[in-house]
């Protein structure tokens, strides 16, 4: 949203009547949780030869972890896996999350 001419009254209205009546009917509404991290073998590999590596990558916060799997995760060719982990190594290792550029 760039400007409060964009905000719509009637929007904000019936969002706020939808939330008392969630409330009096007492329900709540929590976040699902994301399944498990399950680190690829290629990191596990990468990890046991390089314990820097292990450890640059613990101290990111899981979020960015995930980035980081799943940017593995998502090549269908081993082939391009394997590129990307070299391409994320030195990432890691700098402390730069995967997604860090865009934000």
């Amino acid at each position: 949203m760039e400007s409060m001419k964009e905000i719509k009254p009637a929007q904000v209205e019936k969002y706020m009547k939808e939330a008392v009546k969630n409330m009096q009917e007492g329900k709540k509404i929590t976040p699902q949780k994301k399944a498990p991290l399950v680190i690829p073998e290629l990191y596990q590999h990468a990890f046991k030869k390089n314990k820097a590596l292990k450890t640059a990558f613990e101290k990111f916060i899981p979020g960015r972890q995930r980035e980081f799997v799943d940017y593995i995760n998502e090549a269908k060719t081993e082939e391009t896996k394997l590129r990307r982990l070299q391409k994320t190594i030195p990432m890691i290792l700098a402390g730069i999350g995967y997604n860090d550029k865009y934000r």
